[in-house]
């Protein structure tokens, strides 16, 4: 049996063109300023009285923010940056640029933070000196939460991080962006509400989690309509999925849930799916039917679905959400549906003879589904990326196989890398032709 795992990059590849998780926050505020979105916004507002979370204000502030302070971003931005001017022989002169100026002014804001430490020496010199008279508690000589910058650093900042919202894709700009606007993060913030009682972040997620989901769901549906003709056989990696593979997906979309009903199988939604929604207090699941799937009407569907299910009485609450998992590492069972599925999966993947793995980050995040590839390293493993450099360095905590020691191929036309029974194939997701791996 050949098992087929669809990550993010198979829903963003060519031809489906659903957005990654870095562009999803901008995508549905720009979404909000349309007819449509805005009727949305407002009615999913309405249900949720004293709710003060705006996207708008979220990207305004977290940009201000990062231009003023944005110590706990320096490192990864820096490393992230300087890794990709080392190895990324392809950037234009004009990434370059940018590149060596994001280093830049972090190494000079990082000097100036590193400098100011109140170093285990001179803290030693101040006691010897002054004795008990002088209490040690801070770790700096500079409180830089009341630094302030100047108004040109602030302006190159806030240049910088508006360039990477409208590029954030970007080889450069992406590991900026990245750091900026990440929509799990933000979910896994206010999903804590769930567990603290916190009515202020349990209404924040509710409206997130469901602007997401009508974000998705409309793009889903105009991708629908681009390929009324034909579906079942143009749209990219879906229409190449044989009959008798097993599908294990971490999308929400229902494509893969429609091309497996087709031959009466049922795809496999590790991280669950926009037909169904549950309430978290409860662990109710309510699926939508197929037949009123495609066509649905969000504002009827809240009316009708979402508006009854929803309470914040004491003694009645009700917490109804899309079935999406926020990405923890110890992931929360919103359902008991969600233990049946993984426990399918691992099955899948235990009985599977090959395993061919599209547009799958392999974050740390993801452990579960990584630990159950961990426990079955004698399988024949196929990994489609466009950067098998970086999944190569991710998957030797689940392969135990060193980067230096896989020999490089060609498969298809592209660059591969091979060890043992792992192959991985520099592409994107819509080049291969997965039935001949």
């Amino acid at each position: 049996m050949t098992v087929i795992v669809l990550g993010a990059g198979v829903d963003a590849t060519e031809g489906i063109g659903m957005p990654l998780t870095n562009e999803l926050i901008p995508k549905i505020n720009e979404f909000i300023q349309t007819e449509e979105g805005a009727n949305i916004e407002r009615k999913l507002r309405s249900m949720l009285p004293s709710l003060r979370f705006h996207f708008d204000k979220f990207i305004k502030n977290t940009i201000d923010r990062i231009a003023q302070d944005f110590g706990r971003e320096i490192n990864s931005i820096r490393e992230n940056v300087q890794e990709e001017l080392r190895n990324n022989g392809r950037l234009s002169e004009e990434d370059q640029k940018m590149g060596r100026l994001v280093v830049a002014i972090m190494d000079k804001v990082s000097s100036l933070r590193s400098g100011a430490v109140l170093d285990e020496e001179t803290a030693q010199l101040i006691e010897e000196l002054f004795g008990q008279t002088i209490r040690i508690d801070d770790e700096t000589i500079v409180d830089f939460s009341k630094l302030v910058y100047t108004d040109t650093f602030k302006s190159v900042m806030r240049q910088i991080m508006e360039r990477s919202l409208s590029y954030p894709n970007n080889v450069i700009l992406r590991h900026v962006y990245h750091n900026l606007l990440d929509i799990e993060e933000i979910l896994v913030k206010y999903f804590v509400g769930f567990y603290t009682g916190n009515i202020g972040s349990i209404k924040t997620y509710i409206y997130i989690s469901w602007m997401l989901w009508s974000f998705m769901k409309v793009k889903e549906k105009e991708i629908y309509l681009t390929h009324t003709d034909n579906l079942c056989n143009n749209l990219p990696i879906y229409s190449q999925i044989p009959a008798n593979w097993k599908i294990i997906t971490f999308n929400y979309s229902s494509f893969a849930h429609f091309f497996a009903a087709r031959n009466h199988e049922k795809a496999l939604y590790f991280h669950g799916n926009l037909m169904t929604h549950v309430d978290v207090y409860n662990k109710t699941e309510l699926p939508i039917n197929d037949s009123d799937y495609k066509d649905l009407n969000i504002l009827s569907f809240f009316d009708e679905q979402l508006a009854p299910n929803l309470s914040f009485d004491d003694n009645n609450r009700k917490y109804m959400i899309p079935e999406f998992l926020p990405p923890m590492k110890i992931k929360p069972v919103l359902s008991r549906g969600f233990i049946k599925t993984w426990f399918e999966a691992e099955q899948a993947i235990k009985d599977a003879d090959k395993i061919i793995i599209v547009g799958y980050s392999f974050n740390h995040a993801d452990e579960h589904f990584n630990g159950i590839l961990r426990e079955c390293r004698d399988k024949t493993v196929f990994i489609i990326d466009p950067d098998i450099e970086k999944v190569i360095k991710r998957i030797e905590a689940i392969y135990y196989y060193v980067p230096s020691t896989y020999n490089t191929i060609n498969i298809q036309g592209h660059p591969a890398k091979k060890h043992g029974q792992v192959t991985l194939i520099n592409a994107e997701a819509h080049e291969i032709n997965i039935q001949e791996l």
